[in-house]
């Protein structure tokens, strides 16, 4: 029997159009397997990613692990003393900055003396009126509260041994650090002066507490 040419032509044509949808349908199905398993990962791989999450957050944005140190400055009020803290908090990588009214960053008298600390380091709005409870979440945590203040039981910064996880309270630049905060303060401290004006600015002496803390924590990796 013989077939006419052009059956054997459409019969030709649909045997090569079903091995094309099969060859789509297993490259569908390839392709399928790997992304199903692109997104399954194994577990030690997933606990490894887990772990550089962690490494991250206890290293600054230059890479510096960062120090378990806090900056309270929820009694401060003036602009250009919060940016100078943020400023130095950064270069010193504490963990981060507590402010009373985060939007004071927004200023521009704040970024251009922090000149942009504020972006690469944490900052916590914290209010004055909710300091108190604030600070006594922070002892349950097990940081040190240290008070900057003048008062007659103040150690010298000369002398003073910082703990590892440490809460530096600053005053008010007035009135310094109200009587009802200093009662859950652990231990005090001043920055020793030798001249007639016995008064520091609060960003400075927070500056010049900020670095003490880090010489010592570098003399303890040494």
């Amino acid at each position: 029997m013989t077939v006419p040419l052009d059956e054997v032509e459409i019969s030709s044509k649909f045997s090569e159009g079903s091995e094309e949808v099969l060859e789509e349908e297993e490259e569908e199905e390839d392709e399928w397997e790997m992304n199903f398993q692109r997104k399954i990962l194994p577990m030690d791989r997933l606990q490894l990613a887990v772990q550089e999450m962690k490494n991250d957050e206890r290293t600054n944005a230059a890479g510096f692990p960062k120090r378990e140190f806090i900056v309270c400055a929820s009694l401060i009020d003036k602009v250009p003393n919060l940016a100078g803290l943020c400023r130095t908090g950064e270069i010193f990588a504490v963990e981060k900055i507590v402010i009373p009214d985060a939007s004071v960053m927004k200023m521009d008298i704040f970024k251009s003396i922090s000149v942009g600390a504020e972006a690469w380091l944490e900052v916590e709005e914290c209010k004055e009126e909710d300091l108190l409870p604030w600070l006594m979440k922070r002892k349950q945590e097990n940081y040190n509260i240290v008070g900057l203040e003048q008062t007659s039981s103040s150690v010298s910064l000369s002398n003073f041994q910082f703990q590892d996880r440490t809460v530096l309270l600053l005053g008010k630049e007035k009135e310094g650090i109200p009587v009802e905060l200093l009662k859950v303060v652990d231990e005090c401290l001043e920055v020793p002066q030798f001249g007639i004006i016995r008064s520091l600015n609060v960003h400075v002496t927070g500056a010049i507490a900020t670095w003490e803390y880090s010489k010592q924590m570098m003399a303890e990796m040494t």
